[in-house]
């Protein structure tokens, strides 16, 4: 298997883990696609130096190289536009946990959390009239957190209008953006 295919190996596999609340992957996690350590670690650095993965830790030993690796929001989204990797993953429902921010020891217990679930659900069972607006800004504030460069001008616009129009949700979007720094 060429670099490019081991990379984009790679690259199906995490975004298949992530999809599965998988978040972060260990060496042993990508035995099935690459035996030889060394070839995988120059993988895993290209990939790395693109900003596609992130690598949380990496230790040699005699034995070999170990690794703790996650998708980054640019691998993410790589994935999800790419034509290479188009129709390769049927579409999918996340699995939402109702929890709004799951605190836990280790990382072996990674849980994905959607933390604007709550207010879009308590949006719609006060269904006011002018629902669509305040979804929308909800969402420009909610688009903005996810970005690697946060607009600023973005966030405050949405916040004004939500202040000014329907302060009612202001504690479960304040609420929201605080669990998008948790994750």
């Amino acid at each position: 298997m060429d670099m490019d295919e081991l990379q984009n190996s790679i690259l199906e596999k995490m975004y298949l883990e992530y999809r599965n609340g998988n978040i972060g992957l260990q060496r042993k996690d990508f035995k099935d696609i690459e035996s030889n350590d060394q070839k995988l670690d120059r993988a895993f650095k290209n990939l790395k130096s693109n900003r596609y993965i992130e690598i949380k830790s990496r230790v040699h030993t005699a034995i070999g190289i170990f690794y703790i690796v996650t998708l980054s929001k640019i691998g993410m989204a790589f994935i999800e536009n790419s034509k290479h990797f188009k129709n390769k993953f049927q579409d999918f429902d996340p699995v939402i946990h109702d929890d709004d921010i799951i605190f836990g020891m280790g990382s072996e217990h990674v849980i994905t959390i959607l933390p604007f679930k709550r207010v879009y659900d308590e949006i719609n069972n006060k269904n006011p009239e002018n629902r669509i607006e305040i979804v929308k800004n909800v969402r420009m504030i909610e688009k903005e957190l996810s970005n690697e460069i946060i607009n600023k001008s973005n966030v405050k616009t949405a916040l004004n209008y939500l202040k000014n129009n329907a302060s009612w949700i202001l504690p479960g979007v304040f609420g929201s953006i605080i669990a998008m720094f948790e994750k």
